[in-house]
């Protein structure tokens, strides 16, 4: 919304998104109103509220969008009556009904609700911006070139926004799953490549890492990697392995038949239960991001792990070495040969599961050392290559001017800025377009 559209119907949208508004109403006709859902503000690309929910006469509920005005000639006015996009609205909010109709692209009637006029509500700081400046193709441009640290320290505080959220997803299943456990599980999520992270969460449940450390802890040393690998590919559906599939994980003949003869020797508990080879993606996949190469990857750190301190406990101690959890990672998986793991997916690893999962234990168990540790590598990680979500939010904010070295604690922003905030076009909270516009956000 900008300055075209005058700043008291912000006024009124305003309210309506900050609940200054009754949450129980009638239309001007006289029918009850109960707002369950305000709906996601949308800086105006199509209807003003999108995604709400009305309760119509205590037992009709109705999802779509909301539009407001400051009279309800506005909607024709606009042109609204001639726009199917407008074919979602359920509800025309109005700062004064002045009798017009409210008629939809596809004939519909919308119901009107009078809220009373915009001097009625406190005026928002926003009210007075240039909306128009930002929400196009592209934000900050301005901002990036003049005064990246702001940027920064935006982005940083939408990358912590997003890291709290994960952290407290994690913290939720503590009182009831194992740590380790749930670390397992976060590994093959992160191990999993875009297309196989289902397949990857069902080889988790399937195969509690519970199971996997006492077969090791069993087995001689020799053999562990052995099991581990037979495990975990059988119980995946990859095995037998076809001659092309043991040269994509670089095993020798030796290597596949010690691991399809541990499968055959240990595999008992999952055989009946094995996932199908036809749940994973491997068409039209990069080498690096086959399931099978993870899933060595998974097998190595596992067995690794029970070398030392076992999974859980070498992961988390991994945030306190000199060279870096990621490179901890990377080590993990590179020690009984196989592909091993990138440094990018690493890194990634880290930022999307490590560290959430080890502030969430930290403030479950109230563990300040782990905290800080967890902290400070969130503080110093840098960032991966950019995925298609970074780079597009890469876009939006700073067009053609460098972000700079953002880290991960950036990169996260972005793609909570792009998921939470410029696809749903949540202009109005977005603390980029506030410090574009020139006010503290």
């Amino acid at each position: 919304m900008s300055r075209q559209s005058g700043p008291q119907e912000i006024v009124l949208s305003n309210a309506w998104h900050a609940g200054a508004t009754p949450a129980t109403m009638a239309t001007v006709d006289g029918v009850p109103l109960e707002i369950v859902h305000r709906g996601i503000w949308s800086h105006g690309m199509g209807p003003d509220f999108n995604d709400a929910l009305i309760l119509f006469s205590g037992r009709e509920l109705r999802a779509g969008s909301v539009e407001i005005h400051l009279r309800t000639c506005g909607w024709a006015a606009h042109g609204h009556h001639l726009d199917p996009a407008y074919d979602t609205v359920i509800l025309h909010i109005v700062g004064c009904h002045d009798g017009s109709e409210t008629r939809r692209h596809d004939g519909a009637i919308v119901p009107v609700a009078e809220i009373g006029p915009a001097d009625r509500f406190a005026q928002p700081d926003f009210a007075d911006w240039d909306w128009a400046r930002v929400g196009g193709h592209c934000c900050a441009e301005q901002l990036a070139r003049q005064d990246p640290a702001a940027l920064h320290e935006a982005l940083f505080h939408l990358g912590d926004i997003r890291l709290a959220a994960r952290s407290a997803r994690l913290e939720a299943r503590l009182p009831s799953e194992p740590p380790a456990e749930i670390l397992w599980a976060e590994l093959l999520d992160g191990l999993g490549y875009s297309a196989n992270r289902e397949p990857m969460r069902a080889l988790a449940r399937l195969v509690p890492l519970v199971s996997i450390e006492d077969l090791l802890q069993a087995t001689p040393a020799s053999g562990r990697i052995h099991v581990a690998r037979g495990v975990l590919l059988g119980a995946a559906g990859f095995l037998p392995l076809s001659p092309a599939e043991a040269h994509l994980a670089r095993l020798d003949g030796g290597d596949v038949a010690a691991l399809e003869a541990a499968w055959i020797d240990r595999g008992e508990p999952w055989r009946i239960d094995a996932l199908p080879p036809t749940v994973w993606q491997r068409a039209r996949v990069r080498p690096p991001n086959h399931p099978l190469p993870r899933l060595l990857a998974a097998a190595s750190i596992t067995t690794a792990a029970s070398l030392r301190s076992g999974f859980g406990a070498a992961m988390l101690e991994s945030l306190t070495t000199a060279a870096g959890p990621a490179n901890a990672l990377k080590s993990l998986a590179a020690s009984h040969g196989g592909p091993g793991l990138g440094e990018d997916r690493a890194l990634d690893m880290v930022a999307s599961s490590l560290i959430p999962f080890a502030l969430a234990v930290a403030a479950h168990s109230g563990d300040n050392a782990l905290a800080d540790a967890a902290s400070r590598q969130w503080d110093r990680l840098p960032a991966s290559a950019p995925n298609a979500i970074i780079k597009r939010a890469s876009r939006q904010v700073a067009g053609s001017a460098s972000l700079g070295k953002i880290g991960a604690r950036g990169a996260q922003g972005l793609i909570h800025l792009d998921t939470s905030l410029c696809q749903p076009r949540r202009c109005f909270e977005c603390p980029i377009a506030a410090a574009e516009l020139g006010v503290k956000a």
